[in-house]
């Protein structure tokens, strides 16, 4: 670890609490409809959502499960879909070690990437919301989520553009077969942070998955591995 010259971090469930406060409010939103449209409680329809994603996965649309098991036309797709993302982004915080452990990685020449997946506008609200358009990062890079080779793609490009060797880069994320995966098949340095539900999704069927290099639960063990 000696040779580590960088640091690629995701930003959901790496830097802050998605799961607990966006995915959450975004739940009961849709929950919302959910019960206006079928009868069932709020409550019902809030869990409901937590069961598909638990039993197809988190890459899984579940309201196009929830539309087929009630037998609702498929325009309620979508419109469960932009009931869940229309959150308030505005009380977001980082975890409370985030700063901290950028500056010290910072103060021992690291260069510092973000590398996120999602819609463009809502991913850069995040990111000013959480005061990470600073100094902190060399570069901050928002990829397409539908596209499953993307964060691999930026990860190659930030090999190339900053002339950086694979084994000089940690990457840190919560998602096993999105950052993670992209790492390791680059032979790039894989953390990953026990966090949020993909972790969570991960934890409970990891013999399906390959391995991270490491784990960690907070940000600043990253300084002493």
């Amino acid at each position: 670890m000696r040779n580590i010259k960088a640091v690629i971090f995701d930003l959901d469930d790496t830097l802050y609490d998605c799961s607990g406060t966006l995915v959450e409010q975004g739940r009961r939103q849709a929950a919302k409809m959910i019960a206006r449209i079928t009868n069932i409680s709020e409550e019902k329809a809030y869990h409901l959502q937590g069961e598909f994603e638990e039993k197809y996965g988190t890459k899984v649309n579940v309201y196009e499960k929830i539309v087929t098991l009630y037998n609702l036309p498929d325009k309620y797709i979508n419109q469960l879909l932009q009931e869940y993302i229309r959150v308030n982004i505005s009380n977001i915080t980082l975890f409370s070690d985030v700063v901290d452990s950028l500056v010290q990685l910072k103060s021992r020449d690291c260069k510092l990437f973000l590398v996120t997946s999602g819609e463009e506008q809502i991913q850069k609200k995040k990111i000013d919301v959480l005061g990470l358009n600073n100094s902190y990062f060399d570069d901050i890079l928002i990829t397409d989520r539908n596209n499953p080779q993307a964060k691999r793609a930026c990860f190659y490009g930030i090999i190339q553009r900053y002339n950086l060797k694979p084994g000089e880069i940690i990457c840190v994320g919560d998602k096993i077969d999105d950052e993670i995966a992209a790492g390791k098949s680059l032979g790039i340095v894989t953390v990953m942070f026990e966090h949020g539900r993909h972790y969570n999704s991960y934890r409970k069927s990891q013999d399906k998955f390959m391995k991270p290099h490491y784990s960690i639960k907070y940000l600043k063990e990253l300084l002493q591995l």
